[in-house]
């Protein structure tokens, strides 16, 4: 395997791991899998946890059911915390072997845990304890068993997996349900900006802008206007970043907003109240649809603007162009020119070989070429006004059809407005009984549905700001131009100052260029996504269909099957599943590191039997990467273990009693 794997995990007294414990995990090109399987509370989540702890300092799943509240536990074992007298402590580690072919760092992080002074709590004694976590280390080998310590650890773990894509490699399974859920698409966007190593040219593009700023002014220091005219562009850049600044913290405080609403919306769903939870689920269920049908308005809006560029010429022209039809049709049957001329007539001359007068046009050259000069002449008209007249023809039965295609997506676009409105009702009806205590008899629903509606509210609100700060920075963004090009155009007018105008433009210059890279970037790992997505969703989803993925310059992600677009929101928890491990496969791949990856808990919201068809896919999920799946005893049940059985190179079992762990194989 050419990428890099883990090959050995070494855990000593952390958590529900007593003692010393190794667990190899190298794997092959053949058998990229490895299993460790353990039931709720013996410590899954926390294999996860230690490997990130030791590559980052922090636990970053101690909110997992498997471990629930551990976050407030300290570190060290339990059971070897009882044995410490107050100001005693116990320090334990997390050690991993990882490298390609071979075993080339060994990164490893001590922790401790010590025992104060009991606290008196009523009328006991509390035990009262303290962690702390120690640096990163590294050691690297140099051939054989010759490891020697590596001064810079966090230099080399940023070349194997820094820390802000490390959660595209180290999830938990469970939480990507969620994934996609309402503002999914933020999360999306800020996915792609982690995966498309552009931090560079951000830094680029900030120290370009402080070298302008520094070179621009050394101008105020040559009095005169060229000092005023740097001061007034100053306070114009000023003003636009503190518009940008408030703009940014309204946005922040939209999202926090945002996540405050999605926590009472996950708080109702889970109600015991049985009308309440299939409220909030209808008002999910509307809301994406709406999304869907903003969407779809847009979509009907160009359409009807299409449809009546196309038809309305000929609409308009109707008349005047059937009228013209007409009058070629008489003229088609009369035969009009010459008068008493037709093109059979002059045929028959011809043939004849004799005038209606009499002469005889085979001995008279110059009237037998005057009658063929009348026939061609009258052949030529009467075409002429055929194809005119089959052409305006031709144009009324296409306008026809034109008109009809504008009339129906004129149709669609009412119907479309009709379904947002009856939608909006009814969502506001929901709002409405749900905070009616004759309707709900829930105290709990009502206050939450009404403090749901207060932070709606606010976020409106804010959103209208944001919109008039966006036309406000327009308007100074124009101001800092133009007061720019006053101080050039007054910097230009003395020679002596041209060069540091030039050194101002070239930074434009360059800037420009930067900038445009970064959007090709963007939109090349969009793309890139977009594809991966797909490709990795139709590995994984156990249905004998073709799925076609979209990710749009929004970051929205739109599925189509078979049936046409499918809501996100109606999507089993099976198809979210695929969905989100598909993205972050994706994502694994296009951010160019070649880590492990490790999954807590992959199929933990499925049901059973979606569950056994996505593990008869899961052999060909990254394939070419080591894949180590933190299952529940549920999770890796007798069927999932057969199908992908094949490709698991070490299977390992977390026995869990009297609170403590023990690794063994399976």
């Amino acid at each position: 395997m050419n990428n890099v794997q883990i090959f050995e995990l070494e855990i000593e007294d952390y958590r529900q791991y007593e003692g010393n414990q190794t667990i190899p995990l190298e794997t092959t090109s053949e058998k990229h899998i490895n299993v460790i399987e353990g039931q709720n509370g013996s410590g899954k989540s926390n294999i996860l946890n230690a490997i990130t702890l030791c590559f980052y300092g922090e636990e970053t799943h101690t909110d997992s059911n498997d471990d629930e509240g551990l976050e407030s536990d300290p570190l060290v074992n339990k059971k070897r915390m009882k044995e410490l007298e107050p100001g005693e402590s116990i320090q334990g580690h997390i050690e991993i072997k990882l490298g390609k072919g071979e075993p080339e760092y060994a990164f490893r992080r001590t922790f401790s845990t010590a025992r104060q002074e009991d606290a008196a709590e009523g009328d006991r004694e509390e035990r009262q304890f303290n962690s702390s976590i120690g640096d990163l280390r590294l050691r690297q080998r140099f051939g054989g068993n010759d490891w020697r310590p590596n001064p810079n650890p966090e230099n080399i773990l940023r070349e194997i997996l820094p820390t802000h894509v490390h959660e595209y490699f180290l999830f938990d399974g469970e939480q990507l349900d969620e994934f996609f859920q309402t503002g999914y698409t933020d999360h999306v966007r800020a996915a792609v900006l982690d995966v498309s190593h552009i931090e560079l040219l951000n830094s680029a593009v900030s120290h370009l802008g402080k070298v302008q700023r520094d070179f621009e002014s050394e101008s105020s220091e040559l009095g005169g206007d060229i000092q005023e005219l740097q001061e007034r562009k100053e306070e114009a850049s000023q003003e636009l970043e503190r518009l940008k600044q408030k703009r940014d913290d309204l946005e922040d405080e939209i999202s926090t907003a945002e996540g405050k609403i999605d926590d009472i919306y996950d708080e109702l769903a889970g109600s015991a109240d049985d009308d309440v939870r299939e409220m909030q689920q209808r008002r999910v269920y509307l809301e994406e649809r709406l999304d869907e049908q903003e969407e779809e308005l847009v979509d009907a809006k160009e359409a009807v603007g299409a449809s009546l560029a196309r038809a309305g010429g000929i609409a308009y022209n109707a008349d005047a162009l059937r009228y013209a039809v007409s009058e070629l049709e008489e003229y088609e049957s009369s035969q009009n020119g010459v008068p008493g001329l037709t093109e059979e007539l002059l045929r028959g001359i011809l043939s004849r070989n004799t005038c209606v007068c009499g002469a005889d046009l085979a001995e008279c050259d110059s009237s037998r070429e005057h009658i063929e000069d009348l026939l061609e002449e009258q052949t030529s008209e009467s075409q002429d006004a055929i194809e005119g007249r089959l052409r305006m023809e031709r144009a009324l039965r296409d306008g026809e059809s034109l008109i009809e295609d504008l009339l129906a997506d004129l149709s669609e676009l009412e119907d479309t407005r009709t379904a947002i409105d009856e939608n909006e009702t009814e969502l506001t009806n929901i709002s409405a009984q749900l905070e009616d205590e004759d309707i709900i008899d829930n105290e709990r629903a009502q206050e939450l549905e009404q403090r749901r509606r207060d932070i709606q509210g606010r976020i409106s609100k804010m959103e209208r700001e944001v919109g008039e700060l966006n036309g406000k920075i327009e308007q100074q963004e124009d101001v800092v131009d133009e007061r720019r090009e006053e101080w050039k155009q007054a910097m230009r007018e003395q020679d002596e100052h041209d060069l540091l105008v030039r050194q101002s433009e070239f930074i434009d210059s360059a800037t420009d260029k930067l900038s445009e890279i970064k959007g090709e970037i963007l939109e090349q790992v969009r793309t890139e996504t977009e594809q991966r997505l797909e490709r990795y969703y139709n590995d994984l989803i156990w249905k004998d269909e073709d799925y076609e993925v979209v990710l749009t310059e929004e970051y929205e992600v739109r599925l189509y099957g078979p049936d046409g677009r499918k809501n996100l929101g109606s999507l089993s928890a099976g198809e979210r599943q695929v969905l989100a491990l598909s993205f972050m496969a994706a994502l694994s791949k296009i951010s160019g590191f070649s880590a492990p990856v490790v999954i807590d808990t992959p199929l933990g919201r499925i049901s059973s039997e979606p569950k056994q068809l996505i593990a008869q896919n899961v052999p060909d999920y990254l394939n070419d990467t080591q894949v180590t799946f933190l299952m529940t005893d549920v999770e890796y049940s007798e069927d999932v273990r057969a199908y992908i059985s094949n490709e698991v190179a070490n299977e390992y079992h977390l026995e869990f009693q009297n609170g403590v762990t023990q690794v063994t194989d399976r």
